[in-house]
């Protein structure tokens, strides 16, 4: 079996991670920050370290010479990929150290991991840099959003294949004062598009993109 087959079955567990805390040679899998699985190679050989139950690790101890114990606690487990076990029975170890890990969670812990497991989940960019404003620049400041409306609408013109028109009825995104002052229409250039901000599901704010 392959390395690479071994890590892609460990990446393919729900909330699976891949971290290297031990240097770039030890490829360590986790579930909710706690490891289930690491692979590293020794004297040419790939090696795993596994979480096991007890018996379970003594019996397979017994059952293969290249199942060796991990720690003296007798609940870690390390096994050669030498050939010698089979790999469904190594991808059924994967299975049980991760099903151990998963069952150690806390109930917050858990829910934390369905939470950002959602497709609709959205994780912070931590090398994400906000766009400078310019001088000139129209800008609506929403709470924790800064909208810099005239860099939207420059991308949305160099970009236009990327965002096709629609039409649709302000009154279904916003609440409208029951009389609009004229004067504040006069230099509207209703040529230009206005701009929809989903800032939570389902949820749209309705952005001006006319200096109104």
């Amino acid at each position: 079996m392959t390395d690479q087959k071994l890590m892609d079955y460990c990446l393919s567990k729900r909330y699976a991670a891949l971290e290297y805390p031990f240097g770039p040679s030890t490829a360590t899998f986790k579930a909710g920050g706690k490891v289930f699985t690491a692979i590293y190679e020794k004297d040419g050989v790939t090696k795993l370290t596994l979480k096991c139950e007890p018996m379970l690790a003594d019996l397979l101890r017994k059952q293969y010479s290249a199942v060796k114990p991990a720690d003296k606690s007798g609940h870690w487990n390390r096994v050669l990929c030498d050939g010698s076990v089979p790999d469904n029975e190594i991808f059924r170890q994967i299975d049980h150290s991760y099903d151990l890990i998963l069952k150690s969670l806390t109930k917050k812990t858990r829910e934390r991991l369905k939470r950002e497991s959602h497709p609709l989940y959205l994780f912070p960019d931590p090398n994400y840099q906000p766009l400078e404003i310019r001088e000139g620049d129209q800008y609506l400041a929403n709470g924790i959003w800064i909208f810099n409306i005239t860099r939207l609408l420059e991308h949305i013109t160099t970009h236009h294949g990327e965002y096709p028109l629609k039409e649709t009825l302000v009154a279904d995104h916003t609440a409208l004062p029951s009389k609009i002052p004229i004067d504040k229409c006069a230099d509207a250039d209703l040529r230009c598009p206005v701009i929809l901000a989903e800032i939570s599901p389902g949820r749209y704010n309705l952005i001006d993109g006319n200096k109104s």
